[in-house]
Protein backbone atom coordinates (compact mmCIF):
# COMPACT_ATOMS: atom_id res chain seq x y z
CA UNK A 1 0.00 0.00 0.00
CA UNK A 2 0.97 3.68 -0.72
CA UNK A 3 0.99 4.64 3.33
CA UNK A 4 3.15 1.87 3.81
CA UNK A 5 0.71 0.35 6.20
CA UNK A 6 0.90 -3.78 7.23
CA UNK A 7 -1.61 -6.04 8.24
CA UNK A 8 -1.67 -8.74 9.86
CA UNK A 9 -4.34 -11.86 9.04
CA UNK A 10 -4.81 -15.50 10.55
CA UNK A 11 -7.23 -17.91 10.30
CA UNK A 12 -9.91 -18.65 12.53
CA UNK A 13 -10.18 -20.76 15.42
CA UNK A 14 -12.08 -22.82 14.05
CA UNK A 15 -10.03 -23.43 10.66
CA UNK A 16 -6.83 -24.53 11.66
CA UNK A 17 -5.92 -20.88 13.13
CA UNK A 18 -4.92 -18.64 16.19
CA UNK A 19 -7.67 -16.56 15.93
CA UNK A 20 -5.37 -13.71 17.27
CA UNK A 21 -5.99 -11.28 13.71
CA UNK A 22 -8.02 -10.62 11.07
CA UNK A 23 -8.94 -13.22 9.08
CA UNK A 24 -9.24 -13.07 4.90
CA UNK A 25 -12.78 -13.14 4.80
CA UNK A 26 -13.34 -10.96 7.84
CA UNK A 27 -11.02 -8.40 5.39
CA UNK A 28 -13.68 -9.16 2.60
CA UNK A 29 -16.48 -8.53 4.72
CA UNK A 30 -14.82 -4.76 6.27
CA UNK A 31 -13.95 -3.79 3.08
CA UNK A 32 -17.80 -4.11 2.08
CA UNK A 33 -19.07 -1.68 5.51
CA UNK A 34 -15.74 0.71 4.18
CA UNK A 35 -17.07 0.93 1.06
CA UNK A 36 -20.18 2.31 1.82
CA UNK A 37 -18.85 4.52 4.09
CA UNK A 38 -16.35 5.86 1.42
CA UNK A 39 -19.69 6.70 -1.30
CA UNK A 40 -21.71 8.33 1.23
CA UNK A 41 -18.71 10.53 2.69
CA UNK A 42 -18.29 11.13 -1.38
CA UNK A 43 -21.69 12.07 -1.83
CA UNK A 44 -22.24 14.12 1.21
CA UNK A 45 -19.47 16.36 0.61
CA UNK A 46 -20.62 16.48 -2.73
CA UNK A 47 -24.03 17.75 -1.30
CA UNK A 48 -22.49 20.15 1.14
CA UNK A 49 -23.42 18.02 3.90
CA UNK A 50 -21.75 17.82 6.88
CA UNK A 51 -22.30 14.58 8.46
CA UNK A 52 -22.28 12.70 12.29
CA UNK A 53 -20.46 9.73 13.06
CA UNK A 54 -22.06 6.64 11.13
CA UNK A 55 -21.00 3.71 12.03
CA UNK A 56 -21.22 -0.45 10.57
CA UNK A 57 -21.66 -3.26 12.45
CA UNK A 58 -21.25 -6.53 10.17
CA UNK A 59 -22.40 -9.92 10.87
CA UNK A 60 -20.57 -12.61 8.45
CA UNK A 61 -21.95 -16.06 8.28
CA UNK A 62 -19.47 -18.87 6.96
CA UNK A 63 -20.82 -21.57 5.34
CA UNK A 64 -21.16 -25.16 7.27
CA UNK A 65 -21.26 -27.12 4.57
CA UNK A 66 -19.70 -27.74 1.41
CA UNK A 67 -16.63 -25.34 0.29
CA UNK A 68 -15.93 -22.85 2.77
CA UNK A 69 -16.86 -19.76 2.01
CA UNK A 70 -18.84 -16.58 2.96
CA UNK A 71 -22.77 -17.16 2.70
CA UNK A 72 -23.91 -13.80 3.73
CA UNK A 73 -22.97 -10.40 5.14
CA UNK A 74 -25.74 -8.33 7.12
CA UNK A 75 -24.38 -5.14 7.62
CA UNK A 76 -26.04 -2.82 10.35
CA UNK A 77 -25.42 1.06 9.66
CA UNK A 78 -26.24 3.62 12.50
CA UNK A 79 -26.78 6.68 10.98
CA UNK A 80 -26.93 10.02 12.53
CA UNK A 81 -29.79 11.71 14.20
CA UNK A 82 -29.86 15.02 12.12
CA UNK A 83 -30.54 13.73 8.53
CA UNK A 84 -33.69 14.36 7.09
CA UNK A 85 -35.61 11.23 5.26
CA UNK A 86 -34.47 12.79 2.00
CA UNK A 87 -30.76 12.66 2.46
CA UNK A 88 -31.90 8.94 4.23
CA UNK A 89 -32.48 8.08 0.91
CA UNK A 90 -29.98 9.92 -1.42
CA UNK A 91 -27.13 8.00 0.60
CA UNK A 92 -28.79 4.74 0.46
CA UNK A 93 -28.97 4.95 -3.09
CA UNK A 94 -25.18 6.00 -3.18
CA UNK A 95 -24.13 2.83 -1.59
CA UNK A 96 -25.61 0.75 -4.38
CA UNK A 97 -22.62 2.41 -6.45
CA UNK A 98 -20.35 1.04 -4.31
CA UNK A 99 -17.71 -1.21 -6.50
CA UNK A 100 -16.92 -3.86 -3.67
CA UNK A 101 -20.83 -4.24 -3.59
CA UNK A 102 -20.63 -4.67 -7.07
CA UNK A 103 -18.36 -7.81 -7.31
CA UNK A 104 -19.77 -9.52 -4.40
CA UNK A 105 -23.75 -9.12 -5.30
CA UNK A 106 -24.01 -12.60 -7.60
CA UNK A 107 -21.68 -14.97 -4.82
CA UNK A 108 -22.72 -13.23 -1.24
CA UNK A 109 -26.01 -13.13 0.21
CA UNK A 110 -25.76 -9.41 1.24
CA UNK A 111 -28.62 -7.28 3.26
CA UNK A 112 -28.70 -4.04 5.02
CA UNK A 113 -30.14 -3.13 7.64
CA UNK A 114 -30.57 1.06 8.49
CA UNK A 115 -30.81 2.72 12.10
CA UNK A 116 -31.34 6.30 12.30
CA UNK A 117 -29.67 7.31 15.40
CA UNK A 118 -32.28 8.67 17.53
CA UNK A 119 -31.01 11.71 20.11
CA UNK A 120 -30.79 10.99 23.37
CA UNK A 121 -33.71 13.15 25.18
CA UNK A 122 -32.64 15.03 28.91
CA UNK A 123 -35.53 14.14 30.98
CA UNK A 124 -36.71 15.49 33.93
CA UNK A 125 -40.21 14.08 35.76
CA UNK A 126 -43.35 15.74 35.50
CA UNK A 127 -45.46 16.03 38.66
CA UNK A 128 -49.18 17.73 38.82
CA UNK A 129 -50.10 18.87 42.59
CA UNK A 130 -53.62 18.19 43.26
CA UNK A 131 -55.48 21.38 44.37
CA UNK A 132 -56.68 20.78 48.18
CA UNK A 133 -60.35 23.10 48.34
CA UNK A 134 -60.92 21.56 51.54
CA UNK A 135 -59.18 19.46 54.17
CA UNK A 136 -60.30 18.38 57.75
CA UNK A 137 -58.38 15.95 60.13
CA UNK A 138 -61.79 13.23 58.59
CA UNK A 139 -61.92 14.51 54.95
CA UNK A 140 -60.13 16.02 52.47
CA UNK A 141 -61.76 17.59 49.44
CA UNK A 142 -59.37 18.37 46.18
CA UNK A 143 -59.46 18.45 42.93
CA UNK A 144 -57.68 15.84 40.64
CA UNK A 145 -57.98 17.37 37.12
CA UNK A 146 -55.22 17.19 34.21
CA UNK A 147 -55.69 19.99 31.54
CA UNK A 148 -56.55 17.30 28.65
CA UNK A 149 -57.32 14.58 29.94
CA UNK A 150 -60.27 12.64 28.13
CA UNK A 151 -60.02 9.50 29.60
CA UNK A 152 -60.02 7.95 33.65
CA UNK A 153 -58.78 4.57 34.60
CA UNK A 154 -58.68 3.72 38.01
CA UNK A 155 -56.17 0.83 39.54
CA UNK A 156 -56.84 -1.26 42.76
CA UNK A 157 -53.94 -3.58 44.17
CA UNK A 158 -55.04 -5.88 46.85
CA UNK A 159 -51.88 -5.84 48.71
CA UNK A 160 -48.63 -6.05 47.47
CA UNK A 161 -49.41 -6.60 43.14
CA UNK A 162 -47.13 -6.31 40.65
CA UNK A 163 -48.74 -4.95 37.56
CA UNK A 164 -48.18 -6.09 34.83
CA UNK A 165 -46.87 -9.37 36.28
CA UNK A 166 -43.43 -11.15 35.74
CA UNK A 167 -42.81 -13.25 32.52
CA UNK A 168 -41.49 -15.95 34.57
CA UNK A 169 -38.09 -14.25 36.37
CA UNK A 170 -38.22 -11.67 34.17
CA UNK A 171 -39.86 -8.38 34.43
CA UNK A 172 -42.80 -6.77 32.66
CA UNK A 173 -44.13 -3.70 31.78
CA UNK A 174 -46.64 -1.98 29.63
CA UNK A 175 -45.61 1.05 27.48
CA UNK A 176 -48.24 3.13 25.58
CA UNK A 177 -47.58 5.10 22.31
CA UNK A 178 -51.07 7.12 22.12
CA UNK A 179 -51.99 7.38 25.64
CA UNK A 180 -50.01 10.06 28.53
CA UNK A 181 -50.26 8.48 31.79
CA UNK A 182 -51.08 11.04 34.80
CA UNK A 183 -51.02 8.69 38.07
CA UNK A 184 -52.35 10.20 40.99
CA UNK A 185 -52.30 7.90 44.41
CA UNK A 186 -55.60 8.07 46.03
CA UNK A 187 -54.94 5.31 49.03
CA UNK A 188 -51.68 3.72 49.99
CA UNK A 189 -48.50 4.27 48.20
CA UNK A 190 -47.14 2.75 44.87
CA UNK A 191 -43.90 2.34 43.35
CA UNK A 192 -43.55 2.90 39.58
CA UNK A 193 -40.26 1.79 37.61
CA UNK A 194 -39.50 3.67 34.32
CA UNK A 195 -37.70 2.72 31.46
CA UNK A 196 -36.89 4.99 27.98
CA UNK A 197 -33.37 3.89 26.13
CA UNK A 198 -33.95 7.26 24.56
CA UNK A 199 -33.58 9.26 27.91
CA UNK A 200 -29.95 10.22 29.14
CA UNK A 201 -31.16 8.69 32.13
CA UNK A 202 -32.73 5.65 31.43
CA UNK A 203 -33.95 4.01 34.56
CA UNK A 204 -36.31 6.07 37.08
CA UNK A 205 -38.09 4.46 40.22
CA UNK A 206 -40.48 6.63 42.06
CA UNK A 207 -41.71 5.99 45.38
CA UNK A 208 -45.10 7.63 44.54
CA UNK A 209 -47.63 8.80 47.56
CA UNK A 210 -50.54 10.97 47.26
CA UNK A 211 -48.61 14.22 48.06
CA UNK A 212 -46.85 13.95 45.40
CA UNK A 213 -49.50 14.86 42.83
CA UNK A 214 -49.90 13.13 39.58
CA UNK A 215 -47.01 11.36 38.34
CA UNK A 216 -46.87 12.17 34.38
CA UNK A 217 -45.76 9.29 31.99
CA UNK A 218 -45.31 10.14 28.83
CA UNK A 219 -45.79 8.05 25.43
CA UNK A 220 -43.25 5.59 24.70
CA UNK A 221 -41.84 4.73 28.40
CA UNK A 222 -42.17 1.43 29.77
CA UNK A 223 -43.80 1.35 33.28
CA UNK A 224 -44.22 -1.08 36.11
CA UNK A 225 -45.78 -0.84 39.44
CA UNK A 226 -46.09 -2.88 42.53
CA UNK A 227 -47.95 -1.55 45.88
CA UNK A 228 -47.30 -1.98 49.58
CA UNK A 229 -48.63 -5.06 51.75
CA UNK A 230 -51.52 -3.10 52.35
CA UNK A 231 -52.32 -2.35 48.52
CA UNK A 232 -53.26 0.99 46.75
CA UNK A 233 -55.81 3.01 44.78
CA UNK A 234 -54.80 5.21 41.60
CA UNK A 235 -56.68 7.26 39.41
CA UNK A 236 -54.89 7.79 36.00
CA UNK A 237 -56.43 11.12 34.65
CA UNK A 238 -55.00 9.72 30.78
CA UNK A 239 -54.50 12.12 27.58
CA UNK A 240 -55.42 9.93 24.49
CA UNK A 241 -55.40 10.67 21.01
CA UNK A 242 -57.56 9.52 18.32
CA UNK A 243 -55.37 6.50 17.20
CA UNK A 244 -55.88 5.30 21.07
CA UNK A 245 -56.96 1.41 20.97
CA UNK A 246 -57.27 -0.27 24.48
CA UNK A 247 -56.64 -3.81 23.18
CA UNK A 248 -53.33 -2.73 21.80
CA UNK A 249 -52.11 -0.17 24.56
CA UNK A 250 -52.12 -2.52 27.66
CA UNK A 251 -50.27 -5.62 26.47
CA UNK A 252 -47.03 -6.27 28.64
CA UNK A 253 -43.76 -6.38 27.33
CA UNK A 254 -41.34 -8.80 28.12
CA UNK A 255 -37.86 -8.14 28.79
CA UNK A 256 -36.53 -11.48 27.97
CA UNK A 257 -35.91 -10.55 24.22
CA UNK A 258 -35.55 -7.01 24.74
CA UNK A 259 -31.51 -6.24 24.96
CA UNK A 260 -32.48 -2.00 24.95
CA UNK A 261 -34.59 -2.18 27.77
CA UNK A 262 -32.44 -5.15 29.83
CA UNK A 263 -29.05 -2.21 29.35
CA UNK A 264 -31.99 0.32 30.58
CA UNK A 265 -33.02 -1.33 33.31
CA UNK A 266 -29.05 -2.01 34.60
CA UNK A 267 -28.26 1.53 34.65
CA UNK A 268 -28.07 3.38 37.94
CA UNK A 269 -31.67 4.26 38.69
CA UNK A 270 -32.77 7.82 39.84
CA UNK A 271 -34.98 7.83 43.27
CA UNK A 272 -37.91 10.07 43.20
CA UNK A 273 -39.32 10.61 46.90
CA UNK A 274 -41.23 12.44 49.28
CA UNK A 275 -39.24 14.20 51.95
CA UNK A 276 -39.44 16.80 54.45
CA UNK A 277 -42.57 18.16 52.31
CA UNK A 278 -40.80 18.32 49.39
CA UNK A 279 -40.34 15.80 45.93
CA UNK A 280 -36.93 14.97 45.93
CA UNK A 281 -34.76 13.24 42.99
CA UNK A 282 -31.79 11.16 43.92
CA UNK A 283 -29.01 10.25 42.06
CA UNK A 284 -26.58 6.89 43.10
CA UNK A 285 -22.83 7.65 42.29
CA UNK A 286 -23.29 11.26 41.29
CA UNK A 287 -22.73 13.64 44.34
CA UNK A 288 -23.37 17.01 42.32
CA UNK A 289 -26.77 15.89 41.42
CA UNK A 290 -27.75 13.37 44.44
CA UNK A 291 -29.59 15.85 46.61
CA UNK A 292 -32.19 18.10 44.63
CA UNK A 293 -35.82 19.73 45.53
CA UNK A 294 -38.71 19.92 42.83
CA UNK A 295 -41.10 22.59 43.74
CA UNK A 296 -44.28 20.87 44.63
Amino acid sequence: MNSGEKLRTDAPLDHAGKGENFAPTDLLATAVGTCFLTVMGITAKEKGWKLDEITVEIDKKMTTQGPRKIESLLLKIDMPPALTSDQLKILQKATKDCPVLRNLNDSINIKVNWNLSKKVKQVSLNFVPINVFRETPQVKFFDAGIKGSNGSDVVIHHGAALSPPNDDELEQYYVHHHQIDYNLVLDGSRTFTLLNPEWDEPHHVIYLNPQMGALQIPIGTYHQSISGAEGSIVLNQAVRDIDFDPNKEFIPVSLRDRPDLQKAKEANPVFWVWDDGRIRRLRVGHDSRAHKNIPN
